[in-house]
């Protein structure tokens, strides 16, 4: 059993910002006219596309870490469904992010001397076989839920007096948790814009977080009263 303060959002609320918007900034989008075009292929073949696809990865699992550090500190119903949402959300995505970092990558370094091989682009995708894209979409879904239980667990934690801060403040990391799905539908300058306004609600609650847990009363540390999973 250890002690968990609201410190420990800091960190994974923080990082999910930062790559998050690494990804959608730096992210070659020569794919966003046709997703087998010769700047698509020249796209997928730059370094950018591994480290940017990487860095959105990253940014969705420590997503999936807001609502496990957020439930190791309240242990509550709502924050049980924070971590397990989250946790599967991010194993169901990492594979398709897996396909669409190096499977795409090596796609386009092929077509330099084959462009033929850009035919495999949606197999790689998984957008001919039902479970990619299945699995894709629910896994996003499902971090959707985990952001929003972690919105609903900050408002409750904050409402009984147990910490210190406003009720709002992890409500915007929520919706831009909800907004993932929708945003690879956007065109490349929204999804930056959308990056940048996910890193900002992270941000917010990252800061808060930290107060919460430099302050006395009512955002002093405490060690939780269930035992504290791993």
């Amino acid at each position: 059993m250890r002690s968990t303060t609201t410190h420990h959002l800091v960190m994974p609320a923080a990082s999910s910002g930062v790559l998050i918007a690494a990804y959608l900034l730096l992210r070659p989008y020569g794919d966003a006219g046709s997703p087998t075009s010769p700047e698509a292929a020249a796209a997928y073949a730059s370094t950018w596309w591994v480290v940017a696809h990487l860095a959105g990865a990253l940014g969705l699992v420590q997503l999936a870490r807001v609502g496990l550090r957020i439930d190791d500190l309240l242990g509550t119903t709502t924050t049980m469904v924070a971590r397990w949402a989250g946790l599967a959300g991010a194993t169901l995505v990492l594979p398709v992010y897996g396909a669409e970092t190096f499977g795409l990558h090596s796609v386009g370094q092929a077509a330099a001397t084959d462009p033929s091989v850009m035919s495999l682009v949606a197999g790689v995708r998984g957008q001919e076989h039902p479970a990619g894209m299945t699995i894709f979409g629910l896994g996003l879904l499902l971090l959707a839920v985990s952001g929003i239980a972690t919105a609903l667990a900050w408002r409750g934690a904050v409402h009984s007096g147990r910490w210190a801060g406003p009720t709002w403040a992890a409500t915007p990391l929520a919706v831009g948790a909800a907004l993932v799905l929708p945003q690879f539908f956007l065109p490349p300058a929204g999804r930056v814009a959308f990056g940048i306004a996910y890193a900002a609600a992270a941000a917010l609650l990252a800061v808060t977080a930290q107060r919460a847990g430099s302050r006395g009363g009512a955002g002093a540390p405490f060690v939780p009263a269930v035992e504290v999973r791993a």
